[in-house]
């Protein structure tokens, strides 16, 4: 029923179904492949996920950290877990991030500033009682995240300075210019750029470690202090860099 062919070198023609089949079946492997490459990969970050998700439900419990502990809350082996973050400390790092939500959290701050209007005092208040209220009544993330920068730093000190991983940056300076940012007309760049540098000193974690363990200040009396820092920095600053008016 074959046509002789020289086509192929045995003198038959291969069955067009066969070549057809065998053409879709070699598509289909690779597809496979691809998306079992794909799924192993969207698995690991599930995983991955996972921990750092279950880490954060432990810190918000006041739990300390433990990879065996964090591997049982999100249901998977310690060995997984170890393949994923060699230390406590990487992955509490990772979950006291995800457990205070901070990118969004610090967009609503700067929101919230935005709404408060033109006073630069008024705006300071705004932000205080927003990040240093939540920081004095909420101290165990915050505190785990100035542990992770002192461990990092500590880690590092007897390395090259070229082989030293930089310590992340926080929000605070640009959340201090947002405050400052209706003294535009009568402090130039330079001048709001140091007063939001000063401001640093009086907002954050720093500030909230002082006050309620140098000083021994319960949260209410420690509000109330970082309020009276930000109005009377910035009263200040302001009377000492705008420029006086002119005599006629």
């Amino acid at each position: 029923m074959c046509a002789a062919s020289g086509g192929n070198g045995s003198g038959v023609e291969p069955d067009v179904l066969t070549v057809t089949l065998y053409h879709h079946a070699m598509v289909l492997s690779r597809q496979d492949k691809s998306l079992g490459t794909r799924e192993r990969v969207n698995q690991k970050a599930r995983t991955r996920s996972a921990l750092v998700s279950a880490a954060a439900r432990l810190l918000e419990q006041g739990r300390p950290p433990s990879i065996p502990d964090a591997a049982a809350e999100a249901l998977v082996s310690t060995a997984t877990a170890y393949r994923y973050f060699t230390n406590a400390e990487d992955l509490w790092a990772e979950a006291a991030v995800q457990a205070l939500d901070l990118d969004a959290w610090l967009d609503e701050v700067d929101r919230e500033i935005e709404n408060a209007g033109s006073d630069v005092a008024a705006r300071a208040e705004v932000a205080a009682r927003l990040v240093g209220g939540r920081m004095l009544a909420d101290q165990r993330p915050f505190r785990q995240l100035v542990k992770n920068c002192f461990e990092q730093w500590f880690a590092q000190q007897d390395l090259p300075h070229k082989d030293r991983t930089p310590l992340p940056a926080g929000r605070r300076n640009r959340t201090n210019q947002t405050i400052l940012e209706p003294l535009r007309d009568s402090l130039d760049d330079s001048q709001r750029e140091r007063l939001a540098r000063a401001l640093a000193l009086v907002s954050g974690t720093e500030a909230m470690i002082v006050l309620t363990d140098a000083v021994q200040l319960n949260a209410d009396e420690a509000l109330v202090t970082l309020l009276d820092a930000n109005r009377w920095l910035i009263a200040g600053a302001v009377a000492e860099l705008r420029p006086p008016p002119r005599k006629e």
